[in-house]
């Protein structure tokens, strides 16, 4: 039989009965363990900055010293995390924070299950791609797992669940996310510059009106990657 893998999971909630809850939810599912549970976002946060190894973060929204979505925002390295809020109103911010999903107080086993089971897909979803050398990559495409060299890149836009990696020769379509395939570049050839596109650095043809050209095809510069964009390209 196989093993079952399990997820490192933290909880940072200064309700004591929503984090209770959340702890009793935690150890009755066999597929997550409980390695750190906080009651200050404070003391949440200093933790994960030194702690990076942690699967899906159980996020309280409001909280006095920090609120969860400062506290995300925070982060340099952000994990999988599920939004724990009193009130429905922070759909659009945790959207924009890409989490994983929210739930609402009081917390119900079959929701949080559901929740954990949609994280857990991004998770595996993250980890259908594997960098292997500096100058490959792997892909799960379908049922396949393909070799891309990196220099055959041009750029990789975000479709939906999905992301399209552009070479020379072809498109791979791949289940997965922006940051996913973000985190297994390597920083000094791609770039992300536009919510949707990253591009490999090397592969730009001209650039105008906020715009790199490449493929015969004009790709935005995004109003909040414009500065870092410009710095770096200043530097070639």
């Amino acid at each position: 039989m196989k093993k079952e893998t399990t997820y490192r999971a933290i909880v940072i909630d200064d309700d004591d009965l929503s984090r209770l809850i959340l702890e009793r939810h935690i150890q009755a599912t066999p597929s997550l363990e409980l390695i750190k549970s906080f009651n200050s976002s404070k003391e949440g946060l200093a933790w994960l900055l030194t702690n990076d190894d942690v699967d899906i973060l159980f996020l309280d929204v409001e909280m006095p010293e920090m609120s969860g979505l400062e506290l995300l925002r925070t982060l340099p390295k952000k994990p999988h995390t599920i939004l724990i809020t009193s009130h429905k109103d922070f759909a659009i911010q945790a959207f924009e924070l890409q989490v994983s999903d929210y739930l609402l107080k009081p917390v119900d086993f079959t929701r949080f299950t559901q929740a954990v089971i949609n994280t857990v897909k991004k998770l595996e979803s993250s980890n259908a791609i594997a960098a292997v050398q500096p100058d490959e990559l792997f892909v799960k495409v379908d049922n396949k797992i393909i070799k891309v060299n990196l220099q055959s890149i041009a750029f990789i836009e975000a479709r939906g669940d999905y992301v399209v990696i552009n070479t020379d020769t072809k498109k791979h379509i791949v289940y997965t996310t922006m940051s996913a395939i973000d985190q297994k570049l390597p920083a000094d050839q791609f770039m992300r510059i536009h919510r949707s596109f990253i591009i490999n650095l090397k592969r730009i043809e001209l650039i105008e009106d906020d715009s790199v050209f490449m493929q015969d095809k004009y790709i935005p510069i995004g109003g909040s990657y414009q500065s870092k964009f410009y710095g770096r390209i200043n530097k070639l």
